[in-house]
C-alpha cells in the first residue's frame, strides 16, 4: 500500500509539472480583426455594413447581370463574397441574407 501511495504522489507531482509547462496559446498578443457585414435584401440589391462606411449597391448598376436560372440571393452573396475576397476579406458566419466577413487589422 505504501508504494501505491507513494508511486500516486509522485504521478500526481509530475502531472502537476506538466500542466504548467504547457500552453495553448501566446495570449500575449492576440490578434486584432475588424468586421463587415454584407445584407442581401431584394432581387439584386446588396448591403455593405463596412467599418469605416456604409455602402447599398445594386448588382445590376455594378456591371453584373444574374443568370435567370440561379437563385437571386445566393448568387448575389456569393458576387459579394468574390468581391470582399479581392480585399482581403474572408467569410467566418452566414445565413440565407447575410454574411459576417473579418479581416486583420
Amino acid at each position: 500500500m505504501k508504494k501505491f501511495l507513494f508511486m500516486a504522489a509522485i504521478l500526481t507531482a509530475a502531472l502537476f509539472c506538466n500542466l504548467r509547462l504547457v500552453t495553448a496559446q501566446n495570449q500575449s498578443h492576440p490578434p486584432k480583426y475588424e468586421y463587415a457585414v454584407v445584407k442581401w435584401d431584394g432581387p439584386d440589391r446588396l448591403y455593405y455594413n463596412l467599418p469605416d462606411k456604409f455602402e447599398m449597391v445594386h448588382i445590376s448598376k455594378a456591371g453584373a447581370t444574374i443568370p435567370g436560372d440561379a437563385q437571386n440571393e445566393e448568387w448575389c452573396l456569393a458576387y459579394a463574397a468574390n468581391k470582399m475576397a479581392t480585399d482581403g476579406w474572408e467569410p467566418i458566419n452566414l445565413d440565407s441574407r447575410r454574411i459576417l466577413f473579418r479581416r486583420a487589422k
